[in-house]
């Protein structure tokens, strides 16, 4: 299984009834994909497939953990803001309005 499509309908199909999301190493990536080496490119092909699912699948910035996950359905509107509302603007802006001369 060497290609993005097949892991990830691989991880899916093993994993995502996980609801918590599941993490992986490069060395268990390696293994289970057969592959020697892969890059960034590798892991956003991964994301491409999975996000058919409903699932994402990111990378740390050390790129060493491998997180799969269920992407949440929830806007962050929704749950709102702990800061409360965003402060209004106190006095209305409008754009300038250039009156044209005529000669």
């Amino acid at each position: 299984m060497k290609c993005a499509k097949d892991f990830a309908q691989w991880l899916y199909d093993r994993v995502g009834h996980y609801d918590d999301g599941v993490f992986l190493s490069r060395q268990d990536i390696l293994e289970l994909t057969d592959r020697q080496r892969f890059n960034s490119n590798y892991v956003n092909d991964i994301h491409y497939e999975v996000a058919r699912f409903g699932m994402g699948f990111v990378t740390d910035a050390n790129k060493q953990r491998f997180y799969f996950f269920k992407l949440p359905d929830t806007h962050w509107k929704l749950v709102g803001d702990r800061y409360g509302e965003v402060d209004k603007p106190k006095a209305e802006v409008h754009p300038i309005k250039i009156k044209h001369r005529k000669n």
